[in-house]
């Protein structure tokens, strides 16, 4: 294999690092940052060098398109130990012992791996199929959203997306003609293991060499889901979306259990993957989000899920607005400040937003229409700049801070739902985000707001939402606006 010189081959094992921690590789911009150069030109020809040398395979466009160019070296051994259902579960069926190889960085750091082959099509929208084999990584706990392999009353397997909720476990599978499993609490069942990648193979003795990791989505018309609102998992209906197909997410999670949301849970990483495969390339996604304060202290659930979207899913944080509401009064005034904000972080996928106006969230200038000298600005070594005499423009670019008041909404409809935002925030974001005719995603519509001022707009827009109850105070809502505007 060709030589590396010293700086290509500490980008390489950087690279190799990264993705082996993270599972996926880094931008061009955090390798120009890690290793302190000047310009990304520097970066671009290191990488092209070592893609020329066949030690990266540059697979898409993406800002995190690298993999390792893995050899047979690259490899890694483990046992293939039967056949798992991914339809109504069954027992484990043993095979003749067998071991697969699989690519290193195909394994998430340290653990015990195995694998499983695929009985059924139950988690087919996963690109799980009959015949396919799963890598699992061997651990007994597992969180809302996971695929797992689940050990039924100690004899029955099955592959399915695990989720606990009040009284009961619900395991998921991603085919809509399947129902989900739901188990009381009174019946045993066991985690056996955690999905961790599905490979499609050809046999070489009894060692099974993977071909490619699979990483193709189902294509799905989207014409069929415009101007709609699923009653589903949020996850789940996304991956029957196409990929790049979406202008502009605007959603509020039920973050921290604040509200219980009838019983249901979600997962916002997995959410967040869906959202940045959907969207189209400069498309935006917008979240609505607070922290639970619980012991004198903040949870850190949006720190958290912006970093975990920044580092981990590939977005760019565009921007922090501050949601600005007034605060309820309660005891917590006795112990601590009046919450009257949530955060507004503004995600982008690529590298600048594919729609942007801002004409209609400007608002008034103090000053507009005068004449007037303002003071010299100070710049960042320590110089000021001269003093100038400018009109005043009647209209101001709008800030980070953007004030609302529900009590403006005046929506009786609206109040049946525990946890709603102002329909202003949606119509901001729709007018500054997203073109005439495009299309709007609420992974977590609640109420509807975002689907009713996307109508009021003259955007598409696809709600999904897993509380029937809520799916239907959505559509009455939209009903509502669909026959004040005939």
């Amino acid at each position: 294999m060709p030589t590396l010189t010293k700086r290509q081959k500490e980008i390489y094992e950087y690279i190799k690092k990264y993705i082996n921690k993270k599972g996926l590789s880094p931008t061009f911009e955090e390798i120009k940052k890690h290793f302190d150069l000047s310009a990304l030109s520097g970066v671009h020809q290191h990488i092209d060098a070592l893609i020329k040398k066949g030690f990266l395979i540059k697979t898409n466009n993406s800002a995190r398109g690298l993999e390792i160019k893995n050899t047979f070296q690259d490899f890694i051994k483990i046992p293939l130990k039967g056949t798992i259902a991914a339809g109504a579960p069954i027992d484990i069926a043993e095979e003749e012992r067998e071991v697969i190889a699989v690519p290193k960085t195909s394994l998430p750091g340290t653990g015990d791996f195995y694998a499983l082959r695929v009985v059924g099509d139950s988690m087919i929208d996963e690109n799980i199929n009959n015949g396919d084999i799963i890598l699992v990584k061997q651990q007994n706990t597992a969180d809302n959203g996971q695929k797992v392999v689940a050990l039924i009353d100690n004899h029955e397997a099955t592959l399915k997306k695990f989720y606990k909720e009040r009284d009961h476990i619900r395991l998921q599978p991603a085919n809509e003609n399947i129902e989900p499993i739901i188990l009381k609490k009174d019946t045993p069942v066991a985690i056996q293991g955690i999905f961790i990648d599905v490979i499609r193979n050809i046999e070489i003795k009894n060692v099974i060499i993977p071909k490619k990791i699979i990483g193709t989505k189902k294509k799905h018309k989207l014409n069929n889901w415009l101007n709609t609102i699923q009653c589903m998992d949020c996850v789940e209906g996304m991956k029957k979306l196409p990929d790049n197909s979406i202008d502009l997410i605007v959603t509020s999670p039920p973050y921290d259990e604040i509200r219980k949301y009838n019983g249901f849970s979600y997962d916002l990483h997995a959410t967040g993957k869906e959202i940045f495969r959907v969207l189209k390339d400069g498309g935006i996604a917008v979240m609505v989000i607070q922290d639970q304060t619980k012991n004198f202290a903040k949870s850190l659930t949006s720190f958290k899920t912006i970093i975990d979207w920044c580092d981990n899913i590939g977005f760019r944080l565009f921007e922090t607005a501050i949601y600005r509401k007034h605060g309820t009064e309660g005891a917590w005034w006795t112990h601590r400040f009046r919450v009257d904000h949530e955060y507004m972080p503004i995600f982008l996928k690529g590298d600048r937003p594919a729609y942007f106006n801002k004409e209609p969230l400007k608002i008034p200038s103090k000053h507009g229409g005068k004449v007037m000298t303002g003071s010299g600005n100070r710049k960042t070594n320590g110089k000021t700049t001269k003093t100038v005499t400018r009109a005043i423009n009647p209209m101001k670019c709008r800030g980070t801070i953007w004030e609302y008041l529900m009590a403006g909404d005046k929506d009786s409809l609206k109040r049946k739902h525990p946890a709603v935002f102002p329909d202003k925030i949606p119509f901001d974001f729709i007018q500054c985000f997203c073109p005439e005719n495009g299309i709007v995603l609420d992974p977590f519509l609640g109420c509807g707001s975002t689907a009713v001022t996307a109508k009021k707009l003259k955007r598409n827009y696809i709600g999904f939402d897993i509380s029937k109850e809520y799916c239907d105070l959505a559509k009455e809502r939209v009903k509502t606006i669909q026959d004040a505007l005939l």
